[in-house]
């Protein structure tokens, strides 16, 4: 298997899926961002479901010219280049019909893309983010891996790289030394023990420790970070739920960028850090970036058949 295009720095090519509402605004804010600090080509797709009132189904058929149904695919193509305005004039736009999922990941691979960036919905009545299925099933399938923005632009200042000292974790660490190379990391690793009474017990407690400094050390050493980036690499190390310990972290420290891998292994269980990755696509209150392990990847055009199995 050939090494993913993320291991080699900042991608060539950024491909935006938009739906065209205003909850995508932020993504295109932040993909052209990221294009003009990386100079690289930017994409910008959105996917029409299919039009049961389409050509051929006879919708429109006897009104007169100035009423007949306008070609969808030419009004979203031309509000995405209002939405795109003068200053990103030279992004390539595609409008496609299919299954928006499917379709997204088709054409990230087309266009070699190296980073799909999308938007997320939220819920400003409950004060939560909501993920939708296209986000959910798009980040069970692709393996391009995908920026999704919460937040409004704003320099990544500190990027949180959350890890279980597996892999997958290391794929997100490398993704994230690449992507970013002078930004500050900080690793950040939660773990929790099967049994709470045993944390009374001071020698166990010293125990798991030096197990779990021992892992964090094997970890960092295997890890393909500079030199640089070893010596200034923060390392956060706490017992509890990464449900709490993430989105606090972020709150207090400003941070509007997690990276995640989407497969590994909790504390003594072996568990997919895929669940841990659902839940912190819904928790993190900033940007999360998701890669994939390479090897968890489906063939194109592969989905599952359920949304609510879309990141396992």
């Amino acid at each position: 298997m050939n090494a993913p295009a993320w291991t080699q720095g900042p991608p060539e090519t950024i491909l935006l899926a938009t739906d065209l509402s205003s909850r995508c605004d932020r993504a295109l804010d932040r993909a052209a961002d990221l294009a003009k600090r990386w100079r690289a080509r930017l994409v910008v797709l959105t996917v029409l479901e299919p039009d049961a009132e389409g050509p051929g189904s006879g919708g429109g058929r006897d009104l007169p010219s100035w009423r007949q149904p306008p070609d969808r695919e030419a009004v979203a193509a031309a509000q995405l280049r209002r939405d795109l305005g003068k200053s990103l004039k030279a992004a390539e736009v595609r409008v496609v019909e299919g299954a928006p999922a499917a379709a997204i990941d088709a054409v990230a691979r087309e266009v070699g893309a190296g980073l799909i960036v999308t938007g997320i919905a939220r819920d400003e009545t409950l004060g939560r983010y909501l993920l939708g299925s296209t986000v959910e099933r798009l980040a069970h399938q692709t393996p391009v891996p995908l920026l999704v923005v919460k937040n409004r632009l704003r320099p990544y200042d500190e990027i949180l790289v959350a890890t279980d000292f597996s892999a997958s974790s290391q794929h997100a660490l490398t993704a994230a030394a690449r992507f970013f190379p002078r930004t500050p990391l900080t690793l950040l690793h939660a773990w929790e023990v099967p049994f709470a009474g045993f944390l009374d017990k001071p020698d166990f407690r010293r125990q798991w420790s030096a197990m779990e400094k021992r892992g964090y050390e094997a970890f960092v050493s295997q890890s393909r970070l500079s030199e640089d980036q070893r010596r200034d690499l923060q390392v956060l190390m706490e017992h509890g739920s990464v449900d709490t310990i993430v989105p606090d972290y972020m709150r207090a420290r400003n941070v509007d960028l997690v990276v995640v891998g989407t497969h590994g292994r909790s504390g003594v269980f072996d568990v997919r850090l895929g669940g841990t990755a659902r839940r912190i696509l819904n928790i993190a209150p900033g940007d999360v970036l998701l890669i994939r392990e390479p090897q968890s990847v489906r063939p194109s055009g592969s989905e599952p058949r359920d949304a609510s199995a879309a990141i396992d």
